[in-house]
């Protein structure tokens, strides 16, 4: 029988701290998690967590927290992905302040980020280990922040401790996109959110205390934070974690580790499969075993049917089985997953006539025509209610028909902070008379019983897992390229067959002096200082030209059409006559 059938997440919530102590209580010396790391030994060296250790380690950073904060205070947690994090974050539980995970600090760049989340919800304090304290100081914040550095509390497991009871319908934590925003909205995921992801992932994931992760996902991003900490903790079962950066140097780590501690179960996005088989030869894969997954989740991003069977093909000879192969569709806004393809059962993998779905019709093609759209089903619902939804009438949509992806479950958040006018347009839609449904921004529609998402209606741009805002990067080119015109910048992403791609469209100032090849480079340095992702093409178009509405509102998904069908009126150069109507500049030059 599963841990969390002891722990009743209903009226006051328990949850994980008191899971922690009953471990602690119970079995001290059994480890909660593991943390590999390769940054001084090639091989990794592993560092283990016990439930008594962590019980007295968040004890003792609790008391600490609540000399500097109040019950329902936030407390960013600034720490990166190890031992600090879990023991800061399990801590704002025990003391009943609002975590705030966030990315540690690492550059003045990513401060000004981490600064726009944390004076969007009034942070009080801030935990972060001794190493980055006077980075976090230096922080621009709008008020100062008590700092509270983990690795200098001193655990005392005889010391007195009165948990906090926190009621089940309380915020626990505030997610942050994983991507850049100037109005950062934080999620609200209460304990209730927290208990009904659990049930929900041990119904639709198989998880139970048997079950075993190997995770490189940051702690910071909903994936990294509820698959590899709160799940692994609420649950009991063993969680082995290595840094991101670990694994973009070596894929090879990670796999190697699913191997050698029989994990049953990892998650990553897309691009991980990918990495693996282009960054590990055929050679590297002998000793290798995977044969003990069942569950191989993929998603915070478009799950590709040529991702699946290249991983597939390349890592067979190592017991790895495509029945694992598990895509999931799940969003912050929902806590975690919201859909999931069966455990055991390959993942369904159709073709759709292109120009049907562009049009907002669903009518499958063969396999391999010219004009078909391969896609992969994200599976069914997860103990939640999900339904496909006409945008123009807010009813629900016919069965061939393409719709808003709609949500409704315990484990839809509450809203957003400080955001009510943006928590007014995305939760609490009313379907049909009921009220309760989360409008998820995704479009998709429904074959075979399976969810399809078929794109992002509110013009996400999502690269590597991350989420970019539009407008965030178009600002960006506006305030650091002086030669480009304000108002007239559009970014959006488009899918090159093998992953989603940057495109930024964009009219140059008549009094322009660079030539284009320059302002190419001056945007891609900007968009990649400030964001962190690469752009792909970027086109000039002639100064008049940009697709906007009567008003004036940009027309990015106007746009990313005519890209796609080369009917942009472009510039010959950033501020001459126009050329010949088409496409551009898809060729990569030095920044």
């Amino acid at each position: 029988m599963s841990v969390i059938s002891e722990t009743v997440w209903a009226g006051r919530a328990g949850g994980v701290p008191a899971a922690v102590r009953r471990r602690a209580r119970s079995d001290p010396d059994q480890v909660a998690m593991t943390f590999v790391d390769y940054s001084t030994e090639p091989q990794g060296r592993a560092r283990d967590l016990t439930y008594g250790e962590l019980d007295a380690r968040v004890r003792a950073v609790g008391a600490r927290l609540r000399r500097v904060a109040r019950p329902g205070a936030r407390a960013a947690i600034l720490c990166p992905t190890g031992v600090d994090f879990v023991v800061g974050f399990v801590a704002c539980l025990y003391a009943g302040v609002i975590a705030v995970p966030l990315s540690a600090p690492a550059s003045s760049r990513h401060n000004d980020r981490i600064a726009l989340a944390m004076d969007d919800c009034g942070c009080e304090a801030a935990i972060a280990p001794r190493p980055v304290r006077d980075r976090v100081a230096g922080i621009p914040l709008a008020a100062p922040v008590e700092i509270v550095c983990p690795d200098e509390a001193e655990p005392d497991p005889a010391a007195p401790w009165a948990p906090e009871d926190a009621e089940s319908g309380e915020t626990a934590y505030l997610q942050y996109t994983s991507g850049s925003t100037r109005r950062p909205a934080g999620v609200r995921v209460t304990h209730r959110n927290m208990a009904a992801a659990t049930r929900q992932s041990i119904a639709g994931l198989r998880l139970d205390e048997h079950s075993a992760i190997v995770s490189w996902s940051p702690f910071f991003h909903d994936l990294g934070l509820v698959f590899g900490v709160v799940l692994p903790l609420a649950i009991g079962f063993p969680a082995v974690h290595m840094t991101p950066l670990a694994f973009v140097r070596e894929p090879r780590r990670w796999l190697r580790l699913l191997g050698d501690r029989a994990a049953t179960h990892m998650l990553c996005p897309d691009f991980g499969f990918d990495m693996c088989v282009d960054r590990i030869p055929a050679e590297e894969r002998a000793g290798l075993d995977l044969s003990r997954l069942v569950y191989a989740g993929n998603g915070a991003e478009p799950v590709r049917a040529r991702s699946l069977a290249r991983f597939t093909e390349a890592f067979a000879p190592c017991g790895f089985r495509a029945s694992a192969h598990t895509p999931v569709y799940g969003l912050a806004e929902a806590t975690f997953v919201v859909t999931a393809v069966p455990v055991d059962r390959e993942p369904p993998v159709r073709t759709f006539d292109r120009a049907e779905l562009t049009a907002g019709r669903v009518r499958r093609i063969e396999d391999g025509d010219a004009g078909g759209y391969t896609m992969v089903g994200c599976g069914s619902p997860v103990g939640q209610d999900v339904r496909i939804v006409d945008e123009a009438t807010g009813l629900p949509a016919g069965p061939e028909d393409v719709g808003e992806i709609w949500v409704r479950g315990d484990n839809v958040c509450a809203g957003y902070w400080t955001r009510d006018e943006r928590s007014d347009g995305v939760f609490d839609a009313v379907l049909d008379g009921d009220p309760g449904w989360l409008r998820t921004g995704d479009l998709g529609f429904v074959h075979d019983g399976s969810l399809f998402v078929a794109g992002r209606s509110k013009d996400l741009v999502i690269i590597d897992g991350r989420n970019h805002h539009p407008s965030d990067i178009e600002l960006t080119v506006e305030e650091e390229v002086p030669a480009v015109r304000s108002g007239n910048v559009v970014a959006f992403s488009v899918d090159t067959g093998d992953q989603e791609r940057l495109v930024i469209l964009a009219e140059t100032r008549r009094d322009a002096s660079a030539g284009p090849r320059e302002l190419r480079a001056m945007i891609r340095r900007a968009v990649a200082s400030h964001h962190d992702v690469y752009v792909h093409d970027v086109v000039f178009l002639r100064r008049g030209t940009m697709p906007k509405t009567s008003s004036g509102k940009l027309q990015r998904r106007d746009c990313r059409d005519r890209y796609r069908r080369g009917a942009l009126i472009i510039a010959d150069d950033a501020s001459g006559p126009p050329e010949a109507a088409g496409r551009r500049d898809t060729g990569r030059e030095p920044t």
